[in-house]
């Protein structure tokens, strides 16, 4: 695509001998909050429903992955091939149903079959439990929605019982509005209450599954 080896293009020349100084200090660490902004950036176009914002807030996703990759080649770490060819691979490798002859009847059977691929891709080294490699950076909400999923794709305990398994998008969130304000009245920051409850339920899971 002329558009994609073009932004490359302009990455080299920003980053080259008599490119930007202030492009030319940055390194993986300085690149985390800009990364972090222009994603945020882009869910806001998203939920805003504007093409043209998420097509430019896309853009500067995408030229931010860029920069990490062009500083991967410059330091000798890796290349932009590396990634590309990397992610491609791990893509058709993870989906026989489609690249391979494995048969599949639901999404169900998708999921599976990625995380048994992914298990086996591991060497069954490297993650006790299946809530292993859940990122320690996410913020509470995500990160426990993402425990609580897995937890209950593993039918665990520790999924709560369920009143009620309908509710909608706003009765979530007036349901969280609610919850956020009585820990407000109450004087609990409730970003730390979930991600001390999270890690706590992270620990009860792995003591029951790995004998320890």
């Amino acid at each position: 695509m002329d558009q994609f080896d073009q932004l490359l293009k302009i990455a080299d020349r920003l980053l080259g001998e008599n490119g930007c100084p202030w492009d030319r200090e940055q390194t993986f660490h300085s690149l985390q909050p800009y990364l972090l902004e222009e994603t945020h950036e882009l869910l806001e176009a998203i939920d805003s429903q504007s093409p043209e914002g998420i097509a430019e807030e896309l853009g500067d996703v995408l030229y931010a992955l860029v920069f990490i990759a062009k500083l991967g080649e410059i330091q000798g770490l890796f290349t932009m091939a590396d990634a590309l060819s990397g992610v491609g691979e791990k893509l058709i490798r993870r989906h026989p149903h489609v690249f391979g002859e494995a048969e599949i009847s639901s999404t169900d059977d998708v999921v599976k079959n990625w995380e048994a691929i992914k298990k086996q891709e591991m060497g069954g080294k490297g993650r006790k439990t299946i809530l292993d490699g859940i990122p320690l950076s996410l913020p509470a909400l995500p990160r426990c929605q993402k425990v609580l999923h897995k937890l209950k794709r593993a039918k665990s305990d520790l999924f709560p019982k369920m009143e009620r398994f309908s509710l909608t998008e706003e009765e979530v969130g007036e349901g969280l509005w609610r919850l956020i304000a009585e820990a407000e009245a109450s004087g609990v920051d409730a970003e730390s209450a979930l991600r001390r409850l999270v890690a706590k339920k992270i620990d009860s899971f792995g003591k029951e599954n790995t004998g320890d």
